[in-house]
């Protein structure tokens, strides 16, 4: 089993004969950038979906009387209690350095997730815009559906953003056996000739 959560970096330090940095994102420069990141995003993906779905199910029954404003409504509230879930476990990696589940069942469950339900929103999103542009215009619930789609794109791409900083964690995980990218190699030592 490769070594997880900054531990490789330690045993090779270790072997070098050096102190080992400290696991985890607080030992390597940048790597806290990531972390933070991922809060951000899932926040925002967060925030979107939420008010999406908000404003979907405070339409009126004229948007939830059709089928793709009750499906946007249903996905943008799963996409939100997902994001939620997923802001709440990166802020505790943020804060802590170490991952909620085991480092690859973690970056594998984001990486897939977070694809699955973008393409949930985005599919929710798109069907509602096809039948929000034969809405009569002008009203206030034709307003109101066309905030909730553009809400709806925004989730998307807020966890599409993020599913690609997941799919370089994946990336560095198999490249390095850790969540975060290797370190830049030191430098040589200097020569007096």
């Amino acid at each position: 089993m490769p070594l997880q959560n900054g531990a490789r970096a330690a045993a090779d330090a270790e072997a070098r004969g050096k102190q080992p940095a400290a696991a985890g994102p607080r030992g390597r420069p940048g790597a806290a950038a990531v972390p933070l990141l991922l809060l951000l995003l899932r926040v925002a993906a967060l925030c979107a979906s939420a008010a999406a779905a908000a404003l979907a199910a405070t339409g009126g029954a004229a948007l939830l009387r059709r089928a793709p404003f009750r499906l946007l409504l249903a996905a943008d509230a799963i996409v939100a209690a997902y994001s939620a879930l997923e802001a709440a476990a990166a802020a505790r990696e943020a804060a802590g350095g170490a991952t909620l589940l085991p480092e690859p069942v973690q970056l594998w469950f984001d990486f897939g997730h977070d694809q699955g339900f973008g393409y949930m929103a985005l599919a929710a999103a798109a069907v509602a815009a096809r039948d929000a542009a034969s809405c009569g215009g002008g009203s206030a619930a034709c307003a109101r559906a066309d905030v909730a789609v553009g809400l709806g794109f925004a989730a998307f791409a807020f966890l599409a953003l993020a599913a690609l900083l997941t799919g370089f964690r994946v990336a560095c995980f198999l490249a390095t056996g850790s969540r975060f990218a290797p370190p830049p190699p030191p430098p040589p030592p200097p020569s007096f000739h």
